[in-house]
């Protein structure tokens, strides 16, 4: 893709924000809105790689949400006699927490809110059944309005099995929840893992814990213990109590998104100093942008990376590419060591659109990796290890995970109890009247339309199939869930009017 060339005569090129992997990202102007946007152009014919920016492009689309970036097209422009596929997202205007980060931690107040807006967006997509699977600072933008993640790239319908249809797990090492490498099904607990790491992260200025190799790395996500948060003057107690269950090796033991957004706001409500400003950025020259608020949302409106390395089997081993599926289009060459990703100067406006690279790491299934040293406390700033480095893996924990829908103790410390209906299961717990959801798994075929987790008087949890819907709500009596469910077909309805992407002339 040339400067000036226009895509689906409507978006005129600009210049390059960033490249890596096969995608390209360019600064572009949409001549039929008259606005700047960021085009993410795949370059190159795999296969793969269309159907991921495709699905990319259709899972952050069903995303409405101050604190997401916000995709607006999708389309196919003639190129050399193929078709292109592009995205086109809003340009932001500001730094990701990658960049700031390398300045040092953020204030303490700036950095509650920084992660309470992460958590309310990630609230925002579980509550749409997506996880994220790459939650890191390189995935979030610092802008004048507030924190925005980026990069669905390799998110996945909650549920689903967390091997790809390649036979690889994809992520971030220094990132992944520990049942993650056991290669079950996508948890949104995952998600809720990385988030506290990056709350340790943006508090301390590195990890919980520093490895040399990949293999330390997951080795110290499946067995070793992270100490408590560091004391940072200013923080409330609550935030270390939220961080070690967010870090809890069992997913079950952590709390949702959504109550992670409740807390850190809180704290940051609390907190006395003044507020610092996280983007020292002039505001971005876009349209629409809304406020943030730290607030999850209660019923959020509806809105895949550069592949890694095939599986290769190994003397029995099933080597599984675990990479650094999303890269940001800019700033991050120094901090992920990907010489092919090269960025705009600091300063310049950023897109949401991210390019790709992959790191793989071995997953054995027959035999046990190389002993590696036990996990030790950290001496220093964490680093991101290089984008292609392969080194065997930690064995996969032997422990026995509970299922999803087993108890986990509820914000109030009783156990959830389970609310079924066809379309699945809502645990909730009680608080004198009050009630809130302590956890939503939905069945096979369902996934979650509406949802008020609470606390309220009363929560609401709607499950829809393409033959049924299953409306759950409860309230409390005498500090006990009192339950009413209802099962009703569906209507046939009239199929939704999408956006007319045809190219000119068709």
């Amino acid at each position: 893709m040339q400067r000036d060339q226009l895509l689906a005569g409507r978006y005129r090129l600009g210049e390059r924000l960033g490249e890596g992997g096969m995608s390209v990202v360019h600064r572009a102007h949409d001549e039929v809105l008259e606005r700047d946007v960021a085009v993410k152009v795949l370059v190159g014919s795999d296969a793969v790689a269309r159907r991921r920016i495709r699905a990319e492009a259709k899972a952050a689309a069903r995303m409405s949400h101050p604190n997401v970036t916000n995709v607006y097209d999708y389309g196919e422009s003639s190129l050399a006699g193929e078709q292109v596929p592009f995205v086109v997202m809003e340009l932001l205007t500001g730094r990701t927490l990658e960049q700031r980060l390398a300045d040092g931690p953020l204030p303490p107040r700036a950095a509650l809110r920084v992660c309470a807006e992460v958590a309310a967006a990630l609230a925002a997509a579980h509550a749409l059944g997506l996880v994220h699977r790459d939650v890191k600072p390189g995935n979030v933008m610092l802008t004048p309005t507030g924190a925005k993640v980026l990069d669905f790239g390799i998110a996945a319908v909650a549920g689903a099995p967390e091997i790809d249809f390649e036979g690889r797990l994809l992520g971030t090492p220094a990132y992944l929840a520990p049942e993650r490498l056991d290669a079950g099904e996508v948890l949104p607990a995952s998600d809720v893992y990385a988030l506290g790491l990056l709350l340790h992260r943006v508090l301390v200025g590195r990890l919980p814990w520093q490895m040399a190799t990949h293999t330390g790395t997951l080795r110290a996500h499946a067995y070793a213990e992270p100490g408590p948060l560091p004391a940072v003057a200013g923080v409330p107690a609550e935030v270390d109590r939220l961080y070690r269950r967010c870090v809890a090796k069992d997913p079950l033991d952590r709390p949702p998104a959504a109550e992670v957004a409740r807390v850190l706001a809180a704290a940051v409500v609390r907190m006395a100093e003044p507020d610092p400003v996280a983007a020292d950025q002039p505001a971005p020259e876009r349209s629409g942008a809304d406020r943030p608020t730290l607030r999850p949302p209660g019923a959020p409106a509806a809105g895949t990376g550069q592949p890694g390395r095939r599986a290769t089997r190994l003397g029995g081993r099933l080597v599984l590419a675990v990479g650094t599926a999303v890269v940001a289009a800019v700033g991050l060459a120094g901090t992920l060591g990907d010489p092919s990703v090269r960025p705009a100067p600091d300063g310049q406006p950023q897109s949401g659109a991210t390019t790709s690279g992959t790191a793989a790491v071995g997953l054995p299934v027959t035999a046990d990796a190389p002993e590696e040293a036990e996990p030790r406390p950290p001496t220093g700033r964490a680093t991101s290890a290089p984008a292609t480095t392969a080194v065997p893996a930690p064995p996969a924990p032997t422990r026995s995970r509970p299922a999803p829908t087993t108890d986990r103790p509820s914000p109030t410390g009783r156990p959830g109890v389970p609310v079924s209906a066809r379309g699945g299961v809502v645990r909730v717990a009680c608080d004198r009247q009050m009630i809130e959801v302590v956890s939503v798994t939905a069945a096979a075929g369902y996934q979650v339309e509406a949802y008020e987790p609470g606390p309220a008087r009363e929560i609401r949890v709607e499950f829809v199939s393409a033959e049924n819907r299953s409306v759950v709500t409860v309230r409390c009596a005498n500090g006990r869930p009192v339950p009413r469910v209802k099962e009703r077909a569906r209507e046939a309805a009239m199929p939704a009017v999408a956006p007319d992407r045809r190219r000119p002339g068709h």
